[in-house]
């Protein structure tokens, strides 16, 4: 099992760095968690579009989905080669409306099949809180979280190994469960304090307690909304603080491995 960071960025891309957007990969299966903007473009460095098993959406927030429209886009080729092999679109409950809003707004009048990408490229699966789903050699558990757009994270578990994503979320009893005894835990780590609003962020220090409870085998920490290494530096050691496994910064392009090798 393989986690590449194809974009770790808070917001909107920085720095050269997308948003977020991660590519797990297991024995038989491709699947992108989120797909914030640049994260279409990046993608093309570790694979096509059209290979994707699945995209799963943890919620819609613009720096997590905008990009979903391009790669179904890039993806195509492989509607018209393979029409049963459409790419998983995993989406909250209530998303297909908006996904069929956004398609709509730029318009290809000549060659009409480009703007059903959402039924050619994509079957859009609209997701129930809490509901797993399965893949070829994976499960997908998506969980529920805490943020101002309902949320979730989601646990990828394979014969080789898990990943578990936090997406955006406040502190909840749910993460504990998110990254019971998981081979990487990929965490949000946006603030330097909790988050006492309900907007729902969280901090490396409360990543750190969550990952110790759960029994994690080691976290990447993501979504940063400062690309100074001091400042990202600072959060590692907020994490280290409470969870005394491997601590991780994620760049884009690094690839972490079950079984645990040294990330490159």
């Amino acid at each position: 099992m393989h986690l590449t960071i194809v974009g770790n960025r808070a917001g909107m891309p920085a720095d050269g760095a997308a948003s977020s957007g991660y590519l797990v990969e297991t024995g038989q299966s491709k699947v992108l968690l989120d797909c914030g903007p640049g994260v279409a473009v990046m993608l093309g460095k570790y694979l096509h579009a059209s290979l994707l098993d699945a995209v799963v959406i943890s919620h819609l927030h613009l720096d997590h989905c905008y990009d979903v429209l391009p790669i179904g886009k890039q993806a195509m080729r492989r509607a018209a080669d393979a029409p049963d092999r459409r790419i998983k679109l995993f989406v909250p409950k209530g998303a297909r409306t908006k996904l069929d809003q956004l398609a709509a707004l730029f318009p290809v009048r000549t060659y009409p099949d480009l703007n059903r990408a959402f039924d050619l490229a994509y079957e859009v699966i609209e997701y129930e809180r809490g509901a797993a789903h399965a893949l070829a050699d994976c499960s997908i558990e998506l969980v529920p979280m805490v943020h101002s757009e309902p949320d979730c994270g989601v646990r990828i578990e394979s014969p080789t190994g898990s990943v578990a994503f936090t997406g955006d979320t406040g502190w909840n009893d749910n993460l504990v469960a998110l990254a019971a005894d998981v081979d990487i835990f990929l965490a949000e780590s946006t603030l330097v304090e909790p988050d006492r609003t309900p907007h729902g962020h969280l901090s490396a220090t409360e990543v750190g307690r969550a990952a110790a409870a759960a029994g994690a085998r080691s976290v990447v920490l993501t979504h940063f909304g400062s690309a100074q290494d001091a400042w990202q530096q600072a959060r590692r050691a907020d994490v280290s603080a409470e969870f005394d496994g491997p601590v991780h910064l994620s760049r884009p392009g690094m690839r972490f491995s079950v079984p645990a090798e040294q990330p490159r």
